[in-house]
């Protein structure tokens, strides 16, 4: 019998690879409307800290400079000295600022120093010398000591900031009349010059020198507001936001580069700087974690508060996107937002309560653990009962690790599993868990490979993003060449309001250059450049819910052989794509086709 030969004409590579469903995830999280309804989680929750920001701030509740970082990064004793000592000093801080602010001959040393020598600084220092003469200068100011203040500042350090802010403004208004006055002067003495080219020379070197001292009041302003800001510490959500925007940043970083474990072994010593910029992914997940821990362990109420409300803003709207998510990987379907909210409503409960409940038990079974432990307490005799019953502490100790890797690991499958089931917490807890112990190393895989193609995808949209910024600051500073010289040679107005873009920092400014008027430009200004901050973060809440939502189908395929295109539709609703028109009746006699 003749050999026969078979041809391979085609390669399904989405059924020999199945990992490659996850590369349409891209394409899935770019829809506008996931887009649109994460924004407005990621604003809701914003909204949310803030206002928890302003409430707790009012009981003089901040975080010191870099106290996430410390915290993760520093024993306990070593935090809670550094802690303490922050508290403890901002008395003294706050009446050596008021003394410094009071202090008419530092403030002008100061400043007076960043002066260039010329015309200029001669002419503002006669009209200093000739307004000391007059007697006006000191009564707004005084020069006394730190401990002078240190009475009033022991009784309420905010009162004596408050008041160093004060004076330090009518020193700025005081520098800024007499500059004024001096600039008049070598303008007018100017014409004097013999020759047409002297003045020449002699106005640009002013000009120059006006915006030396515009950047050295400038400078001052900013040393001044850095020093405010040590003493009265920020507010807790921004400390936590920027820590945590740091760490994300590392950590894609370090997926770009294919690096998972660089750090590992120095994490959690003390003195381990957490600007380790080369560590690998592991490391910087490890520093976002801590930085939660950090909210719990020293803000305890703020973070329940917190979570809580992060936690119902995207049960209800990244419910939604998960919904969207879950009839477009399986149907290739899409719905409206309001059919998508109409649904994250009817399931509002289950999606808020899925990772809740874990954490639940977990603080049962804990206190169980400690309710025991009070046998110990029982002398001898509460020793031996301590040691006979241990292997139940250990059986409860088995199932808390249980526990926590099924959380861990499968929490990103329990929304998917509530959008695309339909189904109610307890089932997404059951299937969750059930999908990632029974394939773990598939498990693994699909969410190594969605990291990766993530990380691309979001630096590829960051990229777009920076472009687009950096293109419009660039075109739009052809157009302006005036109001910048208060703050750096060849700077206009545009970079007062709005620093020009980088890849790392898309949108920054310089608070203490602007006036009233380009505060508010630079508030509007702000307001736009952080829509599209916000697009850049909410692409990646939108890829995380459309790659969670095809690996959840994907291992449902594996485990219980479960078609892809399955997914929950309620009867009549109108998430239901128009079906076909169905065949007209056959002719008496002839059975339907």
């Amino acid at each position: 019998m003749a050999n026969e030969q078979q041809e391979l004409r085609s390669i399904n590579w989405n059924e020999v690879f199945a990992f490659t469903h996850i590369f349409k995830s891209f394409r899935m999280a770019i829809q506008p409307t996931k887009m649109l309804l994460a924004l407005v989680a990621i604003v809701s929750m914003y909204i949310g800290g803030w206002v928890l920001d302003r409430c707790w701030q009012v009981g003089g509740r901040r975080a010191m400079r870099n106290e996430v970082s410390l915290y993760v990064t520093s024993s306990t004793a070593d935090f809670k000295a550094a802690k303490n000592g922050w508290r403890s000093n901002r008395p003294t801080l706050a009446a050596g600022l008021l003394a410094e602010a009071t202090n008419e001959a530092h403030f002008l040393a100061v400043y007076s120093a960043k002066l260039p020598a010329g015309r200029l600084a001669t002419a503002f220092a006669e009209k200093l010398a000739a307004d000391n003469s007059e007697g006006t200068a000191n009564k707004p100011f005084e020069t006394k000591s730190t401990d002078s203040f240190l009475p009033d500042a022991n009784k309420n350090w905010r009162q004596v900031l408050g008041a160093a802010g004060d004076k330090f403004c009518l020193q700025v208004e005081r520098v800024n009349k007499l500059m004024t006055q001096a600039d008049h002067d070598v303008a007018y003495s100017l014409k004097s010059l013999p020759t047409t080219e002297e003045r020449q020379k002699e106005t640009e070197q002013l000009a120059k020198d006006e915006a030396k001292a515009a950047q050295a009041l400038t400078a001052r302003k900013k040393e001044f507001a850095d020093q405010v800001l040590t003493i009265r510490g920020r507010g807790i959500f921004a400390s936590l936001l920027d820590y945590e925007d740091h760490c994300v940043d590392n950590a894609l970083a370090a997926v770009w580069r294919l690096d998972l474990s660089t750090g590992l072994a120095s994490y959690g010593k003390t003195g381990n700087p957490a600007e380790l910029s080369s560590a690998g992914l592991l490391y910087w997940v490890l520093m976002a974690v801590g930085g939660l821990g950090w909210l719990i362990a020293e803000h305890g109420i703020y973070a329940i508060l917190f979570l809580l409300l992060c936690l119902a803003s995207w049960a209800l709207f990244g419910g939604a996107v998960y919904r969207i998510a879950a009839l477009h990987a399986t149907r290739e379907e899409k719905i409206s937002a309001v059919q998508a909210l109409r649904f994250s409503i009817n399931k509002f409960f289950s999606f808020l309560t899925a990772p809740i409940i874990p954490l639940l038990i977990i603080l049962v079974l804990g206190l169980l653990l400690a309710i025991g432990g009070l046998v110990g307490n029982l002398g001898g005799f509460g020793a031996m009962l301590l040691g006979l019953l241990f292997f139940l502490a250990i059986l409860v100790g088995l199932l808390v690790a249980f526990l926590l890797i099924g959380l861990t690991a499968g929490c990103s499958l329990m929304y998917p599993t509530i959008a695309v089931e339909g189904s109610d917490s307890f089932d997404a807890i059951s299937r969750s868990f059930s999908y990632v112990f029974a394939r773990p190393w598939r498990s693994i895989l699909y969410a190594a490979v969605a990291t990766l193609h993530g990380a691309l995808c979001y630096l590829f949209v960051r990229l777009f993003a920076f472009l687009a910024l950096a293109a419009t600051h660039t075109f739009l500073n052809w157009g302006i060449w005036t109001g910048g010289k208060k703050l750096a040679d060849g700077a206009t107005r545009l970079d007062v309001l709005w620093l020009a873009p980088t890849f790392e920092e898309l949108h920054s400014w310089t608070w203490v250059a602007m006036s009233w008027a380009e505060k508010i430009g630079a508030v509007l200004i702000g307001l736009w450049v952080y829509l599209v901050i916000g697009g850049v973060a909410a692409f990646l809440l939108s890829y995380l819910a459309s790659s969670t939502t095809v690996i959840y189908t994907l291992l449902r395929q594996r485990v219980d052989a479960t078609e892809l295109d399955d997914v929950y539709v309620e009867e009549g609703s109108a998430e239901v794509a128009a079906e076909p028109a169905a065949p007209p009746a056959a002719e008496s006699g002839s059975p339907p086709a």
